[in-house]
């Protein structure tokens, strides 16, 4: 029987503080997945970061934005906290921020606090936010503390629910972060300045290529250490989730980068960490191959293939780059050990595609259903329904598809700058009780 699974970040969860957290809601919405046979939640990274949760400025700090206040209440920290009107875009604004004080002054530290801040990345991180704010390094130890109790009872309460919660871990750290700072060996860096930027080559979008304002590892001195500060990562992240998403698994095989101050033209592709660093990952035993899911959409060199197929590492495939409307047919439909999406957080919603497309290709999209025998008149229907039957072990539809929502409610346009990525947000879970039946 084939797994299934809800795509929603965490900020897009209904909250009456402006942005979604590990609350009532969340709770809420893995009853519905468990209610609803769906054995994953897949979620996008929870990483402290300035909003672009593909730029983390901690591997091992959680978003302080994530904490709920009412779990805040609950515990006697704070007393009742003002209602926000629920809208379906995401407040990135400093609203919890009285609150987070109110209970960082009446909280008493116990036995599991002083546990909790053993952790050597939990303490570099305070400390460089503290820093970077002017603000007290304990207030963010009690935050971290805080965020990191919520998230794993909420993870325990999805699991007794046989959910399993499906995380992200992103390829690179934002320039300033905790990461670089007390780690930067790891980056290249040259007299404490760094020397290159992540991104992409020029292509026939971008004649300039992309740069991704991350800095790059240097990967002679990261396995000279014997991996050990990216096997450390992967361990910790397999005990936040039950399954870890590796974004750009190209990365691992080889990356671009591009010399500070120039731009992609000027940019070149070196190797990864490769075979070396997984083969090492995997001497832990309680690691496992189907705990990790690989990003390798894109265009992708055969040595990233090899590597992935060595492994035997669970892929993605997206249906809008797989279905080739003009011979009817999925390219990828012969493979098993998959992922598949009709569309996940940087593609179009299901109908935003379908808009896309003129009268033949909208005429030969609905073929193509028929001919797959998915017969409904909704399209977003119809593509959940190929996602249910294709060979493809696992399928996850977001809640934007279930919904039958256009582009309006993307979560993420690549390459731009907008308010309107990472922002869309459900005001309420009333007909995604309903419809996420028809999955």
């Amino acid at each position: 029987m084939k797994e299934k699974g809800i795509l929603l970040p965490i900020f897009s969860l209904p909250s009456k503080y402006g942005i979604g957290d590990f609350g009532k809601e969340a709770y809420e919405f893995i009853n519905i997945l468990s209610e609803n046979n769906m054995k994953y939640w897949q979620i996008l990274p929870i990483n402290a970061c300035e909003n672009l949760p593909y730029s983390p400025q901690s591997y091992y700090a959680l978003n302080e934005s994530y904490i709920s206040l009412d779990m805040l209440k609950e515990e006697n920290l704070i007393e009742n906290p003002e209602v926000r009107e629920d809208t379906d875009r995401v407040k990135y604004d400093n609203f919890k921020e009285k609150y987070y004080y109110e209970a960082f002054r009446n909280f008493t530290k116990n036995e599991e606090y002083e546990k909790f801040i053993e952790n050597k990345e939990i303490e570099e991180y305070a400390e460089f936010i503290s820093d970077l704010k002017g603000e007290e390094k304990d207030y963010h130890l009690f935050l971290q503390y805080i965020a990191s109790k919520q998230w794993l009872n909420l993870k325990q309460y999805a699991n007794s629910k046989n959910v399993e919660i499906i995380g992200d871990m992103p390829i690179y750290p934002t320039f300033e972060s905790s990461e670089t700072k007390y780690h930067p060996e790891c980056f290249e860096m040259e007299n404490g300045k760094f020397t290159f930027e992540s991104g992409t080559p020029p292509d026939y979008f971008n004649s300039d290529g992309q740069k991704w304002n991350s800095p790059v590892y240097n990967i002679e001195n990261i396995k000279n250490n014997n991996y050990e500060y990216l096997v450390k990562r992967f361990k910790y992240y397999l005990k936040l989730f039950d399954k870890v998403r590796i974004d750009y698994f190209r990365g691992y095989d080889s990356f671009f980068k591009i010399p500070i101050g120039k731009t992609g033209k000027e940019g070149f592709y070196v190797d990864g960490v490769s075979y070396g660093f997984f083969d090492e990952l995997f001497k832990n035993k309680n690691i496992k191959v189907d705990s990790l899911i690989i990003e390798d959409l894109g265009d992708i060199r055969e040595e990233t293939i090899k590597l992935r197929n060595h492994y035997g590492f669970t892929r993605q495939k997206i249906l809008q780059f797989t279905i080739d409307l003009n011979n009817l047919y999925d390219r990828d439909n012969e493979s098993e050990n998959v992922l598949v999406y009709p569309g996940n957080h940087d593609n179009y919603t299901i109908y935003g595609w379908y808009k896309t497309l003129n009268d033949e290709y909208k005429e030969r999209l609905k073929e193509f259903l028929r001919r797959n025998e998915c017969y409904d008149i909704n399209v977003n229907i119809g593509m959940m329904q190929y996602c249910s039957k294709c060979k493809a072990k696992m399928a996850i539809i977001s809640v934007q598809d279930i919904l039958g929502l256009d582009d309006s409610a993307r979560i993420n346009f690549p390459g731009t700058i907008s308010e309107n990525n990472w922002s869309w947000k459900l005001t309420s879970f009333d007909d995604f009780k309903e419809r996420i039946k028809d999955f």
